[in-house]
């Protein structure tokens, strides 16, 4: 599919004709450019960890730095390309983050940021102060309740800490999101394989990146992606291969209850296949095929972040897959926040849930 006929596909959807208004249609190309690119920056900051926490004298300081570094590039690109909603967007971080850093992380940060910028061509818009590092950051800073936005981004710049950490799986996450719906989503896995491999926990080499608007279709390709020429057409499996449910768990007991989700699966009464893998690249995992089931029920008292779902919620329905709570009731976003009553599933139609 070349980039003009899906741009051309985009324009056709109605949501996307109320929230990104008119927008030149080299836009999408531009932002996928910079996701990728951000990609690119996220994995020389994974590949640089131990260089960072000696320079920073702090153990987190590598995912910090990768976090704010990839906001501020993603943020200040939808600006440049003057993508509609994207003058304030809902991000994971804020500027307390960089007070907490002091100047060599304000240096670190506009070294990663104005690279992914640079190989993005969008080297104009990249942050050369201190001061502009804080007004990007500010921007990500969006509350839409108060704010009174029914259209709006959300940015999880790095999902998955621990696997960054260990040099695994995470992911790059955008969304958007109407009037409580995700609409259009990107995921950026700069270490996920695009294709089948025996183990998904490893890093691949090349990494991929996800696609998808919702009503219209999903497509993926490689992390180096330049432009939407450059994705492939994805789909939810039809069915598990061999009758094994192949089931995507988080490798952190904190991320979800994993007695509930055990007698979940249980309750089934079929055959399963554990995939476990950090971040939303759970969600790329069934949008492409790979994956028939991803459970997140949720501890008592924790409530979801946006942006830890909008981006893989769009990219999973846009590929023919089911995102809901627990009690079956499709996901929505509400702000800052997910309505996801128990937690939440994400399936594909071929597989049920028995509802807890």
């Amino acid at each position: 599919m070349t980039d003009r006929i899906l741009w051309d596909t985009l324009r056709s959807l109605s949501p996307m004709n109320r929230s990104l208004g008119s927008v030149k249609p080299s836009t999408l190309d531009s932002v996928v450019h910079a996701f990728a690119a951000a990609s690119g920056v996220a994995r020389r900051a994974a590949a640089e960890r131990a260089d960072l926490v000696d320079l920073l004298k702090d153990d987190r300081s590598p995912v910090t730095v990768a976090d704010l570094a990839v906001q501020v590039a993603i943020t200040a690109a939808l600006q440049a390309a003057e993508v509609e909603h994207a003058d304030r967007i809902v991000g994971e971080e804020g500027i307390d983050s960089l007070d907490e850093g002091g100047p060599r992380m304000v240096e670190q940060l506009l070294r990663l940021s104005g690279e992914a910028l640079e190989s993005a061509g969008l080297a104009s818009a990249a942050p050369t102060t201190e001061a502009e590092l804080r007004e990007l950051l500010d921007a990500g800073g969006l509350d839409p309740a108060s704010e009174g936005r029914d259209v709006f981004w959300s940015l999880d710049p790095i999902d998955g800490t621990k696997g960054f950490l260990r040099g695994q799986q995470f992911a790059i996450a955008l969304g958007l999101v109407e009037h409580g719906d995700p609409v259009v989503g990107l995921l950026g896995c700069p270490h996920l394989a695009g294709g089948v491999s025996d183990d998904y926990g490893a890093a691949d080499p090349t990494g991929s990146i996800y696609l998808g608007v919702v009503g219209e279709g999903a497509f993926a390709g490689p992390a180096t992606a330049a432009s939407v020429a450059d994705l492939s057409p994805i789909s939810v499996s039809a069915s598990p291969p061999d009758g094994q449910v192949r089931v995507c768990l988080s490798y952190e007991k904190a991320h979800g209850d994993q007695d509930r989700t055990s007698a979940a699966l249980e309750a089934t009464g079929v055959s399963t296949t554990p995939i476990r893998i950090d971040s939303q690249c759970k969600y790329a995992m069934v949008a492409s095929g790979r994956a028939d089931l991803y459970l997140r029920l949720a501890r008592e008292g924790y409530r979801e972040k946006s942006w830890d779902h909008a981006g893989g919620c769009a990219v999973v329905r846009a590929a023919g897959g089911i995102v809901e709570s627990i009690t079956g009731e499709p996901l929505r976003i509400d702000g800052r926040w997910v309505d996801a009553p128990g937690g939440i599933v994400v399936r594909t139609p071929a597989v049920a849930v028995p509802r807890i």
